[in-house]
């Protein structure tokens, strides 16, 4: 585990400009020349049994199958399982609830932690009764106290599943993010941390539930395996984008546009999906009733990994230790600069920032889409995730998380001196920006 104080930053000369700010929200991990290798597949006999080979001797388990996305595996383990409930966060992705729907299984949401952006054993205590599923997620890649949550699932007769999607790399006490539940899902989704352009796994830590042949089985629609041009085709275009040049004379300028295209694209499909419905228990809880859905008919679905993919993926595996210590080193930055300023840190005490995936903050009392404007004044585009409401009706943290989270980039390509000069930049427009 690498904690803050073991990664406080040394200071940075301050001989940085105003452009030094000015960064991409995300960049791949694959750089072109990965996505150039990988077409060296063709010469290897089998690069998806090397990618399973790889995957068991990184996270120390036998038991790993295929799925055409993260959501998808969610969906496969679901569907699967006998239990019918599943207890998970009210804010959480959008697909992640699909998943559930895809699976036909009834929703229990909980409420997050005070102060944070996850579930906690706490929040989970309140619900965990014997024949539910926990679905525990690390948002973000920030850790929740998982071991606690499993501890506590055994002891009311639960299952788990631990969706460490968006914490690869991360450890809590030695052991891998994703091993703890009895079954852990991972993605290599473009906008991970293994972004081999799609795919996902599972691994069962709990063989006696589902066999590993079921797994590597079943999916809940029909799929195959096809190379996936279009998404390498876009892999290949965001990595020109966010070349930190382009994105500073051109990129930065064309992202005020992206609302005004999503809005057209939103239109043409009929308009926005509808929240998904709930049932009012009176308790303070949110349910939502079981009728199943049809699983998306797209690549997260239908598309089993590629051995390009594979191909692409297996360097990646190789470097995830040094990627985790460049993300623990830029997240001790953030943390030294806005350590004593009136933004909020929402992050647990003593996390292993090596897991996270974006550096999440607030600016208590102030009004989010104030800094949003102010930011982007100074072609700084932050980014904010599922601000609907949807879900979180009567749940309070939830609420607070969905109308004031705002995230912070971390990727390898990322110097230090640019996660500084952001992080200043954003403590001083705290300070400009009136209360309300």
């Amino acid at each position: 585990m690498i904690s803050t104080d073991q990664l406080r930053s040394q200071p940075l000369a301050s001989s940085g400009n105003s452009n030094d700010a000015i960064v991409p929200f995300n960049v791949l991990e694959t750089r072109n020349q990965d996505l150039c290798r990988a077409f060296s597949w063709i010469f290897h006999a089998d690069p998806l049994a090397a990618l399973r080979r790889a995957l068991q001797e990184w996270t120390q388990v036998e038991d790993v199958s295929f799925a055409p996305s993260g959501e998808s595996a969610i969906a496969q383990i679901l569907s699967l399982l006998p239990q019918q409930e599943v207890v998970m966060p009210a804010w959480i992705c959008h697909q992640v609830k699909i998943a559930v729907r895809v699976a036909g299984k009834r929703i229990t949401y909980v409420d997050l932690c005070k102060g944070g952006i996850n579930a906690t054993s706490a929040e989970y205590a309140e619900v965990a009764r014997p024949g539910r599923i926990l679905l525990i997620a690390h948002l973000f890649g920030v850790p929740t106290d998982v071991a606690a949550i499993c501890e506590l699932a055994k002891k009311r007769d639960c299952v788990t599943i631990e969706d460490a999607v968006p914490a690869v790399g991360g450890r809590q006490d030695g052991r891998l993010f994703g091993t703890f539940a009895d079954f852990g899902v991972f993605s290599f989704e473009q906008s991970k941390r293994i972004p081999a352009l799609r795919g996902g796994f599972i691994v069962a830590n709990n063989r006696q539930l589902i066999a590993r042949e079921k797994l590597e089985r079943f999916r809940v629609v029909e799929t195959s395996s096809v190379m996936p041009v279009l998404a390498l085709a876009k892999a290949f275009t965001q990595n020109l984008a966010t070349n930190l040049y382009i994105y500073r004379a051109l990129t930065a300028k064309l992202l005020p546009l992206r609302p005004l295209v999503w809005r057209a694209l939103r239109a043409a499909k009929g308009g926005k999906v509808s929240p998904i419905p709930l049932i009012h228990t009176g308790d303070g809880q949110q349910v939502e009733s079981n009728s199943p859905m049809l699983a998306p008919r797209n690549p997260f679905y239908t598309r089993e990994i590629h051995p390009y993919q594979a191909k692409l993926a297996l360097p990646l595996i190789m470097r995830i230790e040094k990627i985790a210590e460049k993300i623990a080193r830029l997240a001790a930055v953030y943390v030294d600069n806005f350590r004593d300023t009136p933004i909020a840190m929402l992050l647990p005490h003593e996390c292993d920032m090596s897991s996270l995936m974006r550096f999440p903050i607030a600016f208590p009392g102030k009004a989010r889409s104030q800094i949003l404007r102010r930011a982007q004044k100074q072609s700084i585009h932050l980014k904010v995730m599922w601000s609907e409401e949807a879900n979180c009706e009567g749940l309070p943290n939830s609420l607070w998380i969905a109308r004031n989270l705002v995230l912070l980039p971390l990727y390898t390509a990322l110097s230090e001196r640019s996660a500084e000069c952001l992080a200043r930049t954003l403590v001083e427009i705290d300070r400009s920006t009136p209360l309300g």
